[in-house]
Protein backbone atom coordinates (compact mmCIF):
# COMPACT_ATOMS: atom_id res chain seq x y z
CA UNK A 1 0.00 0.00 0.00
CA UNK A 2 1.04 3.45 -0.71
CA UNK A 3 2.41 6.23 1.99
CA UNK A 4 -0.77 8.12 1.29
CA UNK A 5 -3.05 5.18 1.58
CA UNK A 6 -1.71 4.09 4.89
CA UNK A 7 -1.99 7.70 6.40
CA UNK A 8 -5.41 7.86 4.38
CA UNK A 9 -6.47 5.07 6.45
CA UNK A 10 -5.36 5.45 9.53
CA UNK A 11 -7.63 3.14 12.07
CA UNK A 12 -8.90 5.98 14.45
CA UNK A 13 -9.94 8.83 11.78
CA UNK A 14 -9.18 9.67 8.69
CA UNK A 15 -6.80 12.49 7.90
CA UNK A 16 -8.85 15.30 6.60
CA UNK A 17 -5.95 16.98 5.42
CA UNK A 18 -4.31 14.45 3.16
CA UNK A 19 -8.28 13.79 2.02
CA UNK A 20 -8.94 17.11 0.71
CA UNK A 21 -6.16 17.12 -1.44
CA UNK A 22 -7.52 14.16 -2.70
CA UNK A 23 -10.57 15.59 -2.74
CA UNK A 24 -9.43 18.75 -4.65
CA UNK A 25 -7.26 16.72 -7.54
CA UNK A 26 -10.63 14.10 -7.76
CA UNK A 27 -7.86 11.52 -8.19
CA UNK A 28 -9.86 8.01 -8.48
CA UNK A 29 -7.23 5.91 -6.82
CA UNK A 30 -9.18 7.32 -3.67
CA UNK A 31 -12.83 5.95 -4.64
CA UNK A 32 -14.18 4.65 -2.16
CA UNK A 33 -11.37 5.04 0.44
CA UNK A 34 -13.60 8.03 1.66
CA UNK A 35 -16.25 10.11 1.34
CA UNK A 36 -17.34 14.04 1.42
CA UNK A 37 -19.83 15.11 3.60
CA UNK A 38 -20.85 18.58 2.87
CA UNK A 39 -22.18 20.73 5.75
CA UNK A 40 -24.23 23.26 4.01
CA UNK A 41 -25.96 21.24 1.90
CA UNK A 42 -26.53 17.80 3.70
CA UNK A 43 -25.02 15.56 1.07
CA UNK A 44 -22.23 13.31 0.76
CA UNK A 45 -20.05 12.69 -2.39
CA UNK A 46 -17.13 10.48 -3.79
CA UNK A 47 -13.89 12.24 -3.86
CA UNK A 48 -14.43 11.58 -7.81
CA UNK A 49 -17.50 13.73 -7.65
CA UNK A 50 -17.88 16.62 -10.41
CA UNK A 51 -19.19 18.91 -8.32
CA UNK A 52 -17.39 22.12 -7.37
CA UNK A 53 -14.85 21.19 -4.84
CA UNK A 54 -16.65 23.00 -1.46
CA UNK A 55 -14.93 24.89 0.64
CA UNK A 56 -12.47 22.99 3.05
CA UNK A 57 -14.10 24.82 6.43
CA UNK A 58 -17.41 23.42 4.78
CA UNK A 59 -16.84 19.58 4.93
CA UNK A 60 -16.58 16.58 7.24
CA UNK A 61 -15.16 13.30 5.22
CA UNK A 62 -16.52 9.17 6.56
CA UNK A 63 -14.88 5.87 6.01
CA UNK A 64 -17.75 4.78 4.57
CA UNK A 65 -21.24 5.64 3.01
CA UNK A 66 -22.86 3.48 5.77
CA UNK A 67 -21.26 6.30 8.19
CA UNK A 68 -22.11 9.48 6.16
CA UNK A 69 -25.79 8.29 6.36
CA UNK A 70 -25.87 7.09 10.12
CA UNK A 71 -24.69 10.98 10.51
CA UNK A 72 -27.66 12.72 8.76
CA UNK A 73 -26.07 12.88 5.12
CA UNK A 74 -28.00 12.36 1.78
CA UNK A 75 -26.00 10.39 -1.43
CA UNK A 76 -25.49 12.76 -3.95
CA UNK A 77 -27.37 12.00 -6.99
CA UNK A 78 -24.87 12.83 -9.35
CA UNK A 79 -22.04 10.80 -8.33
CA UNK A 80 -23.90 7.73 -6.84
CA UNK A 81 -22.04 7.10 -3.54
CA UNK A 82 -23.68 3.53 -3.44
CA UNK A 83 -22.26 2.58 -6.86
CA UNK A 84 -18.81 3.57 -5.70
CA UNK A 85 -16.27 0.29 -5.51
CA UNK A 86 -16.85 -0.94 -2.08
CA UNK A 87 -14.03 -0.06 0.66
CA UNK A 88 -15.39 -1.30 3.72
CA UNK A 89 -14.16 0.97 5.97
CA UNK A 90 -12.67 -2.43 7.84
CA UNK A 91 -9.84 -3.08 5.52
CA UNK A 92 -6.98 -3.37 7.13
CA UNK A 93 -8.13 -3.55 10.41
CA UNK A 94 -8.69 -6.73 12.70
CA UNK A 95 -10.50 -10.02 11.27
CA UNK A 96 -13.27 -9.79 13.20
CA UNK A 97 -14.54 -6.47 12.43
CA UNK A 98 -14.10 -7.48 8.62
CA UNK A 99 -15.93 -10.40 9.00
CA UNK A 100 -18.64 -9.21 10.60
CA UNK A 101 -19.27 -6.50 7.49
CA UNK A 102 -18.88 -9.27 4.95
CA UNK A 103 -22.03 -11.02 6.96
CA UNK A 104 -24.02 -7.95 7.73
CA UNK A 105 -23.77 -7.90 3.51
CA UNK A 106 -24.88 -10.68 2.92
CA UNK A 107 -27.93 -10.36 5.03
CA UNK A 108 -26.70 -11.83 8.95
CA UNK A 109 -29.02 -8.71 10.36
CA UNK A 110 -31.94 -9.23 8.59
CA UNK A 111 -32.31 -13.18 9.53
CA UNK A 112 -30.99 -12.73 13.03
CA UNK A 113 -29.87 -10.39 16.17
CA UNK A 114 -26.66 -8.65 17.03
CA UNK A 115 -26.18 -11.83 19.17
CA UNK A 116 -26.52 -14.29 16.88
CA UNK A 117 -24.50 -12.24 14.67
CA UNK A 118 -21.83 -12.19 17.60
CA UNK A 119 -21.99 -16.05 18.56
CA UNK A 120 -20.99 -16.84 14.35
CA UNK A 121 -18.11 -14.65 14.94
CA UNK A 122 -17.16 -16.20 18.34
CA UNK A 123 -17.57 -13.20 20.44
CA UNK A 124 -19.84 -11.02 22.86
CA UNK A 125 -22.44 -8.75 21.37
CA UNK A 126 -21.05 -6.20 23.84
CA UNK A 127 -17.48 -6.21 22.34
CA UNK A 128 -18.62 -6.44 18.93
CA UNK A 129 -20.75 -3.20 18.83
CA UNK A 130 -17.70 -1.46 20.56
CA UNK A 131 -14.60 -2.92 17.91
CA UNK A 132 -17.30 -1.93 15.38
CA UNK A 133 -17.87 1.11 16.50
CA UNK A 134 -14.17 2.03 16.44
CA UNK A 135 -13.15 0.82 13.13
CA UNK A 136 -16.37 2.01 11.16
CA UNK A 137 -17.90 4.93 12.53
CA UNK A 138 -21.52 3.61 13.18
CA UNK A 139 -23.07 0.52 15.13
CA UNK A 140 -23.49 -3.00 13.30
CA UNK A 141 -27.16 -1.78 12.99
CA UNK A 142 -26.88 1.51 11.79
CA UNK A 143 -24.42 -0.33 9.08
CA UNK A 144 -27.16 -2.52 8.37
CA UNK A 145 -29.76 0.02 8.05
CA UNK A 146 -27.43 2.11 5.59
CA UNK A 147 -26.64 -0.84 3.85
CA UNK A 148 -30.19 -1.95 2.77
CA UNK A 149 -30.86 1.54 1.34
CA UNK A 150 -27.88 2.05 -0.63
CA UNK A 151 -28.68 -1.61 -1.83
CA UNK A 152 -31.89 -0.60 -2.55
CA UNK A 153 -31.13 2.43 -4.21
CA UNK A 154 -28.48 0.22 -6.66
CA UNK A 155 -31.18 -2.12 -7.08
CA UNK A 156 -33.73 0.16 -8.46
CA UNK A 157 -31.02 1.54 -11.13
CA UNK A 158 -29.13 -1.13 -11.68
CA UNK A 159 -31.47 -4.20 -11.24
CA UNK A 160 -34.86 -4.83 -13.26
CA UNK A 161 -36.68 -5.85 -10.63
CA UNK A 162 -40.26 -4.18 -9.31
CA UNK A 163 -40.01 -1.53 -6.53
CA UNK A 164 -42.21 -4.39 -4.58
CA UNK A 165 -39.69 -7.34 -4.98
CA UNK A 166 -36.79 -4.86 -4.09
CA UNK A 167 -38.55 -3.76 -1.22
CA UNK A 168 -38.95 -7.29 0.28
CA UNK A 169 -35.41 -8.48 -1.08
CA UNK A 170 -33.76 -5.36 0.85
CA UNK A 171 -35.61 -6.27 4.20
CA UNK A 172 -38.62 -3.57 4.41
CA UNK A 173 -41.35 -4.81 6.21
CA UNK A 174 -43.37 -3.20 3.63
CA UNK A 175 -43.71 -1.77 0.28
CA UNK A 176 -44.67 1.72 2.47
CA UNK A 177 -41.78 1.54 4.68
CA UNK A 178 -39.93 1.36 2.18
CA UNK A 179 -40.70 4.18 0.36
CA UNK A 180 -40.77 6.21 3.49
CA UNK A 181 -37.13 5.16 4.21
CA UNK A 182 -36.35 5.95 0.92
CA UNK A 183 -37.90 9.56 0.92
CA UNK A 184 -36.73 10.35 3.95
CA UNK A 185 -33.10 9.32 3.29
CA UNK A 186 -32.77 10.73 -0.52
CA UNK A 187 -35.36 12.98 -0.51
CA UNK A 188 -37.78 11.69 -3.38
CA UNK A 189 -39.22 8.33 -4.34
CA UNK A 190 -37.99 5.39 -5.26
CA UNK A 191 -38.97 5.39 -8.58
CA UNK A 192 -37.64 8.95 -9.19
CA UNK A 193 -34.33 6.94 -9.75
CA UNK A 194 -35.62 5.09 -13.11
CA UNK A 195 -36.60 8.29 -14.47
CA UNK A 196 -34.30 8.79 -17.74
CA UNK A 197 -32.06 6.07 -16.48
CA UNK A 198 -30.94 4.14 -19.97
CA UNK A 199 -32.17 1.15 -19.97
CA UNK A 200 -29.78 0.11 -22.43
CA UNK A 201 -27.14 -0.65 -20.18
CA UNK A 202 -29.55 -3.34 -18.45
CA UNK A 203 -30.08 -5.22 -21.72
CA UNK A 204 -27.72 -7.63 -23.35
CA UNK A 205 -27.63 -8.41 -27.37
CA UNK A 206 -30.05 -11.22 -27.78
CA UNK A 207 -28.53 -13.85 -30.12
CA UNK A 208 -30.84 -17.10 -30.09
CA UNK A 209 -28.36 -18.58 -28.19
CA UNK A 210 -28.78 -20.22 -24.71
CA UNK A 211 -27.09 -17.27 -22.69
CA UNK A 212 -29.29 -14.32 -23.84
CA UNK A 213 -31.83 -13.57 -21.20
CA UNK A 214 -34.89 -14.77 -20.78
CA UNK A 215 -38.24 -12.30 -20.26
CA UNK A 216 -38.44 -13.32 -16.74
CA UNK A 217 -34.86 -13.15 -16.00
CA UNK A 218 -33.67 -10.71 -13.08
CA UNK A 219 -30.62 -8.92 -14.33
CA UNK A 220 -28.14 -7.29 -12.52
CA UNK A 221 -25.88 -4.85 -13.54
CA UNK A 222 -22.25 -5.11 -11.34
CA UNK A 223 -19.71 -2.19 -12.23
CA UNK A 224 -15.67 -2.64 -12.04
CA UNK A 225 -13.47 -0.33 -10.15
CA UNK A 226 -10.73 0.57 -13.09
CA UNK A 227 -9.36 -0.05 -14.79
CA UNK A 228 -10.93 -3.48 -15.08
CA UNK A 229 -9.12 -6.83 -17.07
CA UNK A 230 -11.61 -8.79 -18.26
CA UNK A 231 -10.20 -10.93 -20.60
CA UNK A 232 -7.54 -11.92 -18.74
CA UNK A 233 -10.29 -13.00 -16.01
CA UNK A 234 -11.94 -14.87 -18.62
CA UNK A 235 -9.25 -16.76 -19.86
CA UNK A 236 -8.14 -18.02 -16.29
CA UNK A 237 -11.34 -19.42 -15.24
CA UNK A 238 -11.61 -20.84 -18.78
CA UNK A 239 -8.84 -22.58 -18.49
CA UNK A 240 -10.01 -23.81 -15.11
CA UNK A 241 -14.01 -24.40 -15.80
CA UNK A 242 -15.14 -28.06 -14.31
CA UNK A 243 -17.04 -29.64 -16.88
CA UNK A 244 -20.55 -29.73 -16.15
CA UNK A 245 -20.19 -27.11 -13.36
CA UNK A 246 -18.85 -24.14 -15.18
CA UNK A 247 -19.09 -22.82 -18.79
CA UNK A 248 -16.90 -20.29 -20.62
CA UNK A 249 -17.46 -18.57 -23.56
CA UNK A 250 -16.54 -15.20 -25.09
CA UNK A 251 -17.05 -12.60 -22.44
CA UNK A 252 -19.40 -14.94 -21.01
CA UNK A 253 -19.05 -17.17 -17.70
CA UNK A 254 -22.09 -19.50 -16.68
CA UNK A 255 -22.63 -21.97 -13.28
CA UNK A 256 -25.34 -23.14 -11.38
CA UNK A 257 -25.57 -22.54 -7.50
CA UNK A 258 -27.49 -23.21 -4.16
CA UNK A 259 -28.08 -21.10 -1.85
CA UNK A 260 -29.92 -22.14 1.21
CA UNK A 261 -32.19 -24.63 -0.11
CA UNK A 262 -32.92 -22.87 -3.40
CA UNK A 263 -31.11 -23.50 -6.54
CA UNK A 264 -30.45 -21.18 -9.46
CA UNK A 265 -28.35 -20.22 -12.57
CA UNK A 266 -26.26 -17.34 -13.33
CA UNK A 267 -24.85 -15.64 -16.66
CA UNK A 268 -22.39 -13.32 -16.48
CA UNK A 269 -21.54 -10.95 -19.49
CA UNK A 270 -18.80 -8.95 -19.20
CA UNK A 271 -19.40 -5.69 -20.90
CA UNK A 272 -17.42 -5.00 -24.00
CA UNK A 273 -16.22 -1.64 -22.50
CA UNK A 274 -14.67 -3.78 -19.60
CA UNK A 275 -17.19 -1.48 -17.46
CA UNK A 276 -18.13 -4.04 -15.63
CA UNK A 277 -20.44 -7.48 -15.32
CA UNK A 278 -24.73 -8.10 -16.17
CA UNK A 279 -25.45 -10.86 -14.20
CA UNK A 280 -28.52 -13.03 -15.38
CA UNK A 281 -30.30 -15.22 -12.67
CA UNK A 282 -33.29 -17.66 -12.88
CA UNK A 283 -34.77 -20.00 -10.56
CA UNK A 284 -36.01 -19.40 -7.41
CA UNK A 285 -32.53 -18.88 -5.41
CA UNK A 286 -32.46 -15.25 -7.40
CA UNK A 287 -34.30 -13.89 -4.36
CA UNK A 288 -31.32 -13.92 -2.39
CA UNK A 289 -29.79 -11.16 -5.22
CA UNK A 290 -27.86 -9.16 -2.82
CA UNK A 291 -25.85 -12.32 -1.46
CA UNK A 292 -25.33 -13.34 -4.71
CA UNK A 293 -24.19 -10.00 -5.94
CA UNK A 294 -21.80 -9.67 -2.67
CA UNK A 295 -19.98 -13.07 -4.35
CA UNK A 296 -20.13 -12.37 -8.09
CA UNK A 297 -18.26 -8.85 -6.44
CA UNK A 298 -15.62 -11.62 -4.93
CA UNK A 299 -15.34 -13.86 -7.48
CA UNK A 300 -13.71 -11.58 -10.21
CA UNK A 301 -12.51 -9.11 -7.76
CA UNK A 302 -14.67 -6.20 -8.72
CA UNK A 303 -13.52 -3.76 -6.24
CA UNK A 304 -9.81 -4.29 -6.34
CA UNK A 305 -7.90 -0.83 -5.93
CA UNK A 306 -5.51 -2.06 -8.71
CA UNK A 307 -3.68 1.26 -9.24
CA UNK A 308 -2.90 1.72 -5.46
CA UNK A 309 -2.03 -1.78 -5.08
CA UNK A 310 0.08 -2.31 -7.79
CA UNK A 311 2.25 1.95 -7.20
CA UNK A 312 3.97 -0.75 -4.42
CA UNK A 313 5.34 -2.78 -7.39
CA UNK A 314 6.37 0.20 -9.94
CA UNK A 315 9.99 -0.18 -9.57
CA UNK A 316 10.01 -3.83 -9.29
CA UNK A 317 12.09 -4.91 -11.81
CA UNK A 318 10.09 -8.20 -12.24
CA UNK A 319 6.78 -6.86 -12.02
CA UNK A 320 6.85 -3.35 -13.29
CA UNK A 321 6.54 -5.07 -17.35
CA UNK A 322 4.38 -7.42 -16.45
CA UNK A 323 2.11 -4.27 -14.97
CA UNK A 324 2.52 -1.97 -18.03
CA UNK A 325 1.18 -5.13 -20.03
CA UNK A 326 -2.16 -5.79 -18.05
CA UNK A 327 -2.65 -2.79 -15.58
CA UNK A 328 -5.56 -4.23 -14.35
CA UNK A 329 -5.47 -7.09 -13.56
CA UNK A 330 -7.50 -9.25 -10.33
CA UNK A 331 -7.36 -12.06 -8.84
CA UNK A 332 -10.07 -14.33 -9.04
CA UNK A 333 -12.02 -15.65 -5.91
CA UNK A 334 -14.06 -18.49 -5.33
CA UNK A 335 -17.68 -19.18 -5.37
CA UNK A 336 -17.71 -21.85 -2.70
CA UNK A 337 -15.14 -22.38 0.02
CA UNK A 338 -15.42 -26.15 0.26
CA UNK A 339 -15.52 -26.13 -4.06
CA UNK A 340 -12.41 -24.13 -4.11
CA UNK A 341 -10.39 -26.72 -1.14
CA UNK A 342 -11.67 -29.68 -3.17
CA UNK A 343 -10.08 -28.23 -6.34
CA UNK A 344 -7.04 -26.77 -4.41
CA UNK A 345 -6.11 -30.52 -3.00
CA UNK A 346 -7.17 -31.87 -6.44
CA UNK A 347 -4.94 -29.73 -8.09
CA UNK A 348 -1.53 -30.17 -6.05
CA UNK A 349 1.37 -31.69 -8.18
CA UNK A 350 -1.11 -32.35 -11.43
CA UNK A 351 -1.46 -30.28 -14.45
CA UNK A 352 -4.54 -27.65 -14.31
CA UNK A 353 -6.05 -29.86 -17.30
CA UNK A 354 -5.98 -33.09 -15.11
CA UNK A 355 -7.27 -31.47 -12.05
CA UNK A 356 -10.44 -30.06 -14.30
CA UNK A 357 -10.78 -33.58 -15.40
CA UNK A 358 -10.83 -35.19 -12.05
CA UNK A 359 -12.76 -32.50 -10.51
CA UNK A 360 -15.58 -32.87 -13.19
CA UNK A 361 -15.65 -36.58 -12.76
CA UNK A 362 -16.33 -35.55 -8.82
CA UNK A 363 -19.49 -33.29 -10.26
CA UNK A 364 -20.83 -35.63 -12.27
CA UNK A 365 -20.71 -38.73 -9.87
CA UNK A 366 -22.15 -37.10 -6.53
CA UNK A 367 -23.05 -33.48 -7.27
CA UNK A 368 -26.92 -33.01 -8.23
CA UNK A 369 -28.28 -32.16 -11.87
CA UNK A 370 -29.98 -29.37 -11.97
CA UNK A 371 -33.15 -28.62 -13.84
CA UNK A 372 -33.40 -28.14 -17.74
CA UNK A 373 -35.50 -25.64 -17.56
CA UNK A 374 -32.45 -23.27 -15.88
CA UNK A 375 -29.98 -24.60 -18.01
CA UNK A 376 -30.72 -26.16 -21.54
CA UNK A 377 -27.94 -25.34 -23.23
CA UNK A 378 -25.64 -24.00 -21.36
CA UNK A 379 -23.60 -26.93 -21.21
CA UNK A 380 -23.76 -26.25 -17.21
CA UNK A 381 -25.41 -29.57 -15.72
CA UNK A 382 -24.84 -29.73 -12.14
CA UNK A 383 -24.20 -28.36 -8.83
CA UNK A 384 -20.96 -29.07 -6.96
CA UNK A 385 -21.77 -31.95 -4.04
CA UNK A 386 -22.30 -30.98 -0.90
CA UNK A 387 -19.60 -32.26 1.59
CA UNK A 388 -22.42 -33.79 3.37
CA UNK A 389 -23.51 -35.95 0.59
CA UNK A 390 -19.44 -37.12 0.00
CA UNK A 391 -18.89 -38.14 3.38
CA UNK A 392 -17.57 -41.89 3.98
CA UNK A 393 -17.34 -42.52 -0.20
CA UNK A 394 -14.53 -44.39 -1.84
CA UNK A 395 -12.99 -41.62 -3.81
CA UNK A 396 -10.48 -43.38 -5.39
CA UNK A 397 -12.51 -44.17 -8.21
CA UNK A 398 -12.15 -41.10 -9.87
CA UNK A 399 -8.44 -41.38 -10.39
CA UNK A 400 -7.17 -40.76 -6.96
CA UNK A 401 -4.56 -41.89 -5.10
CA UNK A 402 -5.23 -43.95 -2.14
CA UNK A 403 -3.67 -41.32 -0.14
CA UNK A 404 -4.54 -38.06 -2.50
CA UNK A 405 -8.43 -39.49 -1.83
CA UNK A 406 -8.12 -39.68 2.29
CA UNK A 407 -6.86 -35.98 1.90
CA UNK A 408 -9.97 -35.45 -0.06
CA UNK A 409 -12.29 -36.83 2.72
CA UNK A 410 -10.28 -35.23 5.34
CA UNK A 411 -11.00 -32.20 3.71
CA UNK A 412 -14.82 -33.02 3.50
CA UNK A 413 -15.22 -34.11 6.73
CA UNK A 414 -14.03 -30.63 8.10
CA UNK A 415 -16.49 -28.67 6.04
CA UNK A 416 -19.32 -30.74 6.89
CA UNK A 417 -18.64 -30.14 10.52
CA UNK A 418 -21.68 -27.78 11.14
CA UNK A 419 -19.12 -25.90 13.65
CA UNK A 420 -16.56 -25.27 10.34
CA UNK A 421 -19.25 -22.23 9.11
CA UNK A 422 -18.96 -20.61 12.03
CA UNK A 423 -14.77 -20.59 12.24
CA UNK A 424 -12.65 -17.51 11.35
CA UNK A 425 -9.98 -17.53 8.68
CA UNK A 426 -7.09 -18.43 10.54
CA UNK A 427 -9.18 -21.09 12.32
CA UNK A 428 -10.06 -22.19 8.78
CA UNK A 429 -6.37 -22.25 7.84
CA UNK A 430 -5.51 -23.83 11.12
CA UNK A 431 -7.81 -26.75 10.42
CA UNK A 432 -6.77 -27.92 7.20
CA UNK A 433 -2.99 -27.18 7.90
CA UNK A 434 -3.82 -30.02 10.17
CA UNK A 435 -5.60 -32.37 7.55
CA UNK A 436 -2.44 -34.78 6.31
CA UNK A 437 -1.18 -34.31 2.94
CA UNK A 438 -2.04 -30.21 2.79
CA UNK A 439 0.81 -28.53 2.25
CA UNK A 440 2.19 -24.69 1.94
CA UNK A 441 0.76 -24.75 -1.95
CA UNK A 442 -2.42 -25.68 -1.04
CA UNK A 443 -2.76 -23.40 2.34
CA UNK A 444 -1.71 -20.36 0.27
CA UNK A 445 -3.99 -20.92 -2.90
CA UNK A 446 -6.63 -21.58 -0.77
CA UNK A 447 -6.23 -18.17 0.93
CA UNK A 448 -5.48 -16.63 -1.91
CA UNK A 449 -8.56 -17.30 -3.97
CA UNK A 450 -11.02 -19.00 -1.22
CA UNK A 451 -10.18 -16.51 1.48
CA UNK A 452 -9.79 -13.45 -0.82
CA UNK A 453 -6.06 -13.60 1.18
CA UNK A 454 -4.10 -10.01 -0.31
CA UNK A 455 -0.70 -11.40 1.22
CA UNK A 456 -1.46 -14.97 0.14
CA UNK A 457 1.36 -16.66 -2.36
CA UNK A 458 2.49 -19.97 -2.90
CA UNK A 459 5.87 -19.51 -3.58
CA UNK A 460 6.57 -23.00 -4.11
CA UNK A 461 3.82 -22.84 -7.38
CA UNK A 462 6.11 -24.04 -9.99
CA UNK A 463 4.45 -21.90 -12.51
CA UNK A 464 5.39 -18.85 -10.41
CA UNK A 465 8.81 -19.96 -10.39
CA UNK A 466 8.78 -20.51 -13.84
CA UNK A 467 7.66 -16.28 -14.02
CA UNK A 468 10.45 -15.70 -12.07
CA UNK A 469 12.63 -17.13 -13.58
CA UNK A 470 11.61 -16.08 -17.17
CA UNK A 471 11.86 -12.34 -15.25
CA UNK A 472 15.37 -12.87 -14.12
CA UNK A 473 14.06 -13.50 -11.26
CA UNK A 474 14.89 -16.03 -8.52
CA UNK A 475 13.82 -20.17 -9.74
CA UNK A 476 14.00 -21.42 -5.93
CA UNK A 477 10.67 -21.15 -3.85
CA UNK A 478 13.16 -19.71 -0.40
CA UNK A 479 14.98 -17.12 -2.39
CA UNK A 480 11.40 -16.10 -4.16
CA UNK A 481 9.84 -16.33 -0.95
CA UNK A 482 12.18 -13.70 0.66
CA UNK A 483 11.96 -11.37 -2.21
CA UNK A 484 8.27 -11.17 -1.72
CA UNK A 485 8.22 -9.86 1.45
CA UNK A 486 8.84 -6.33 -0.57
CA UNK A 487 5.89 -7.03 -1.95
CA UNK A 488 3.50 -7.02 1.46
CA UNK A 489 1.02 -7.02 1.83
CA UNK A 490 -0.55 -7.27 -1.75
CA UNK A 491 1.45 -10.48 -2.58
CA UNK A 492 -1.68 -12.24 -4.04
CA UNK A 493 -1.48 -9.80 -6.81
CA UNK A 494 2.33 -9.81 -7.49
CA UNK A 495 1.31 -14.42 -7.86
CA UNK A 496 -1.04 -13.33 -10.50
CA UNK A 497 0.84 -11.14 -12.54
CA UNK A 498 3.75 -13.84 -12.52
CA UNK A 499 0.84 -16.15 -13.04
CA UNK A 500 -0.28 -13.54 -16.46
CA UNK A 501 3.67 -13.66 -17.61
CA UNK A 502 3.37 -17.62 -18.94
CA UNK A 503 -0.12 -16.40 -20.88
CA UNK A 504 0.69 -18.40 -24.64
CA UNK A 505 3.16 -20.85 -22.95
Amino acid sequence: MSIGSAKLLGMEQLNYDICYHALKTRDHRFDGRFYTAVLTTGIFCRPVCPAVTPKRANVEFYPSAEAAIAHGFRPCLRCRPEAAPGSPASTGVQATVVRAVRLIEQGALQEGSIADLAGRLGVGDRHLRRIFKAHTGVTPQEHAKARRLLRARQLIVDSNLTMTEIADIAGFASLRRFNDAMKQAYGQAPTAFRRGIAQNTLKIPHTGDPFAPRNDDLILRLRARQPFDAEYLLAFFRARAIPGLETVRDRIYARGFRIGDGVGMMICHFSPDQSGVNVILRGPARAAVLEIGARVRRLFDLDADVPSITAQFSDDALLAPLITKRPGLRVPGCWDQFELAIRAVLGQQVSVAAARTLAGRLVQGYGDALPDDLTDGTGVTHLCAQPERLVGLDLIGIGLTRRRAQTVSDVIDMFADPRCDQKSDDALIAAMTAIKGIGPWTLNYFALRGLGDPDAFPAADLGILKASALGGGPDKAKALETLSESWRPWRAYAAQYLWSALEGE
